[in-house]
């Protein structure tokens, strides 16, 4: 076929196809297009658009929808049972709660009737060269300092409820001068006896904790605990300590100092003692629902994880003021579980937030002297109530405390007050940690937190190096030992010094373990970094006085 006959076949082919297209578009028309006729529409019609307006329905997370219980005293009356919704409600999403306060007005104590014991005038003796820096050295307890007991508050001026409430701070309370009266080991008033006060209360064998937990801060209760603890502590005939620890040690030198890290292990022989654990939950509106509800989720977790057999535990939600779930420590029980899941399911956000008298409420909770009592606190750390300044919070609560309760922190958002969280638990014998992520998850990592103070073998440390080292090192609180956990601290000595040498005591429950160590700066490893690090712990305690 030649040129020209080739352009022809392709124009008619063209067209033929052109031809096609156009009858195949006209036959499938009618198949693919809707025609829509005026009675079709009729037919469709609606009437106009009607709107009813439907009642307004209350926002659960507004301040002026949600309150806390009204208490009749300086802490509240109502039992966690009375103030829960029945659990088959509890499952409903979105369906709202009402918890009401169960009506109870105790009538006011007389002052006179009122029973308690003073205690004793509590002092520590120091021993510190004039050359020497402030350090362990300088926090030596009295030997043999005799342990006073405080008897518990009276039954009758306490409410039979197992959920507190405290308006805070607590206002101060005068104790009336009286003649203490033993009877049977516990203490008892005695309004006919007109016998001048004695100067120290009588020794007793043992001392005996309040049983439920107190209305406010007494200061005199918290030295009889810390009392307590020195009173198990300060023994002649503790255990060898050092079968059951391991020590290692890294050191530099440094600006004529001599800087070192000393590591404390456990070794797995060590039992485990039981614990008191109490987490105090941030439920005020800075929080934010979110991030509440994420945490209660995490804490009805730990609950189950963090705790063993023997274990005890206490809830408590603060804003302004904070509320205990419970009256007494719980056993680690599945019926006590379960009322505090209910219990953490009536929270809501709202309100503003008093730390400091927070975190000094956990005062309040009785400390047995062979059981190590730490607390979980979940918050953002603002301090809009109350004492506001960082540096009077952590001076303030440190210096009450003294060690007695291990504070562990958990910020649930990246600007938390880092200051506060951190200097904070260092200086309680605690750690912290802070979250970065979506407000959703804050609570992801609080069961990682929990998990590190799950297993105590030795609480309550004391460290003190022999009198020729003039040692200076921090933290001068250690943290308890837990089981796979590691406690360490920084210190320095001027060059020159070889050896550092110190005893180690702590309970592993009412057992008392003492060790004496040498660590041979010589012969350990050298870390660059320990000049810093001393630097760091040091202004860590600075602020904390």
């Amino acid at each position: 076929m030649t040129g020209s006959g080739r352009q022809d076949f392709l124009l008619v082919a063209l067209i033929a196809s052109l031809v096609a297209h156009v009858a195949l578009m006209a036959f499938m028309r009618p198949q693919v297009m809707t025609h829509v006729t005026g009675e079709w529409t009729k037919r469709r019609a609606h009437g106009p658009m009607k709107v009813t307006e439907s009642a307004e329905r209350p926002d659960p997370v507004a301040m002026e929808s949600v309150t806390d219980v009204d208490a009749v005293r300086e802490s509240p009356d109502a039992a966690a049972e009375a103030l829960l919704p029945a659990a088959a409600t509890l499952d409903a999403p979105g369906q709202e709660q009402s918890v009401s306060a169960p009506e109870f007005a105790p009538p006011a104590p007389d002052v006179a009737d009122v029973s308690f014991e003073l205690a004793p005038s509590l002092s520590e003796v120091i021993h510190v060269d004039a050359a020497s820096p402030a350090g362990f050295s300088a926090r030596l307890p009295r030997e043999g300092l005799p342990s006073v007991p405080l008897a518990p508050a009276s039954a009758a001026s306490v409410p039979e409820a197992d959920h507190l409430e405290e308006t805070l701070p607590a206002p101060a309370f005068e104790a009336p001068a009286f003649t203490p009266d033993f009877r049977d080991g516990e203490l008892a008033s005695s309004e006919t006896d007109a016998s001048p006060k004695p100067e120290r209360l009588p020794q007793v064998d043992a001392y005996v904790p309040p049983k439920e937990v107190l209305e406010h801060v007494d200061e005199q209760i918290v030295e009889a605990e810390k009392a307590a603890v020195r009173g198990l502590l300060d023994v002649r005939d503790a255990d060898e300590l050092a079968k059951f620890v391991d020590v290692a040690a890294t050191s530099a030198s440094s600006g004529g100092w001599t800087y070192f890290r000393v590591m404390l292990n456990p070794r797995s022989t060590l039992p485990v003692v039981p614990k008191d654990v109490v987490v105090l939950m941030d439920a005020s509106g800075s929080i934010g629902e979110d991030r509440l509800r994420s945490c209660q989720a995490a804490a009805r977790k730990i609950l189950r994880s963090c705790t063993n057999t023997d274990d005890r535990f206490n809830l408590v939600a603060f804003r302004d003021r904070f509320t205990y779930a419970f009256r007494e420590w719980q056993p680690c029980t599945k019926s006590a579980f379960n009322k505090a899941d209910r219990w953490l399911g009536t929270l809501a956000a709202h309100g503003r937030t008093d730390v400091f008298a927070v975190i000094r409420s956990v005062l309040t909770l009785p400390r047995d002297p062979a059981r190590p009592l730490i607390a979980l606190v979940v918050t953002d750390g603002d301090a809009n109530s109350g004492v506001k300044e960082t540096s009077e919070i952590l001076s303030k609560f440190s210096e009450l405390n003294d060690g007695l309760v291990s504070v562990y922190m958990y910020g649930v958002k990246e600007g938390a007050n880092r200051e506060l969280i951190d200097v904070l638990t260092h200086g309680n014998r605690g750690e912290s940690f802070i979250y970065g992520g979506t407000r959703w998850h804050a609570g992801e990592g609080i069961e990682g937190l929990s998990e590190r103070f799950r297993d105590p073998v030795l609480s309550d440390l004391r460290i003190v190096f022999s009198s020729d080292v003039l040692a200076e090192a921090y933290p001068r609180l250690l943290k308890n030992l837990y089981r796979g956990e590691t406690v360490d601290f920084v210190g320095r000595v001027p060059d020159g010094v070889r050896e550092v040498s110190f005893s180690l005591r702590g309970l592993n429950g009412d057992k008392p373990y003492e060790g004496f160590f040498r660590v041979d700066l010589a012969a350990s490893k050298f870390d660059e970094t320990l000049p810093s690090a001393w630097g760091e712990e040091r202004s860590i305690d600075k602020k904390l006085q």
